[in-house]
């Protein structure tokens, strides 16, 4: 008998095909909605706020408080973008009143692993609203913040939140992979996988920045094949690796066995709760 990621499998492979056929795009609006409702079930949403105001602190806590999330505050700029190059945030707040405050846009949006992520910038005055956007800020929120501004501003950033998070959110795996990096050759193991990247333990060390082939078979069966670069390494044999080219369909197959995990996910969270009385 197949099991159920086998089935999962199959069942979200025939729309993707399909999709292929019409357009450059290999989800239906459908697809996309389901991903981003498991996502919000399963994931958990992570913010920093950048401030040394009570009143703005009260107003993002309350706010960020209404979608179960977490919240870190950090005083200046400094210690904000040292917290920034240690952990993944799905949000940062930054109040332009805090010295370096624009420049602290323009730095997290030149870095690595949160570049992408989204930036409600808390402003005084609308004359630094151009500069503030250019910089790269998502949202503008004008002071005094108040809960329910702060909360109305998430619920408008979320697709975005999500859709950032689905990118970067690994999954845990046990699997083997071939690595190539230049001359070097060595079978590593992968410890988790996203749609972007993947963490692997190897034997020989991998240079940072270096680019390396890799060669992996998903459990269901499907080989990925491509490229990639070492994103970052530490001393106990572990890297990081953003995969940035696929052979042929390995691209489909690594998103097909994700959504699989992801509705595998849902499933298992709906059977977990409690059935409501009537």
């Amino acid at each position: 008998m197949k099991s159920d990621a086998e089935k999962v499998y199959e069942r979200a492979a025939a729309p993707v095909i399909l999709e292929a056929r019409v357009g450059p795009s290999y989800r239906t609006f459908a697809g996309r909605w389901r991903t981003t409702h498991i996502m919000s079930k399963t994931l958990e949403l992570e913010f920093v706020l950048v401030s040394g105001d009570y009143a703005t602190m009260n107003a993002v806590s309350g706010g960020v408080k209404k979608y179960g999330a977490k919240f870190i505050l950090v005083p200046t700029a400094e210690t904000a973008l040292a917290c920034l190059n240690r952990r993944k945030i799905d949000g940062v707040f930054i109040d332009l009143a805090v010295p370096g405050g624009l420049e602290l846009i323009a730095a997290i949006r030149k870095g690595a692993s949160n570049c992408k992520a989204v930036i409600f910038a808390c402003i005084g005055s609308a004359r630094e609203s151009t500069a503030t956007l250019n910089a790269g800020g998502n949202f503008l929120l004008r002071k005094p913040l108040s809960v329910d501004s702060v909360a109305l501003h998430i619920t408008i950033a979320k697709e975005l939140l999500l859709h950032e998070q689905r990118r970067y959110f690994r999954h845990a795996v046990n699997l083997g992979v071939a690595l190539k990096e230049g001359q070097m050759e060595q079978n590593a193991r992968m410890t988790n996988l996203s749609e972007e990247g993947m963490a692997v333990r190897t034997i020989k060390p991998l240079k940072h920045a270096s680019v390396v082939d890799f060669a992996f078979d998903l459990p269901l069966g499907a080989s990925i094949r491509g490229k990639g670069q070492v994103a970052w390494v530490n001393s106990e044999g572990a890297a990081g690796i953003n995969l940035q080219t696929f052979h042929g369909r390995a691209k489909d197959h690594l998103d097909l066995w994700i959504t699989a995990h992801e509705q595998l996910a849902l499933k298992g969270a709906v059977e977990q709760k409690p059935e409501q009385g009537t």
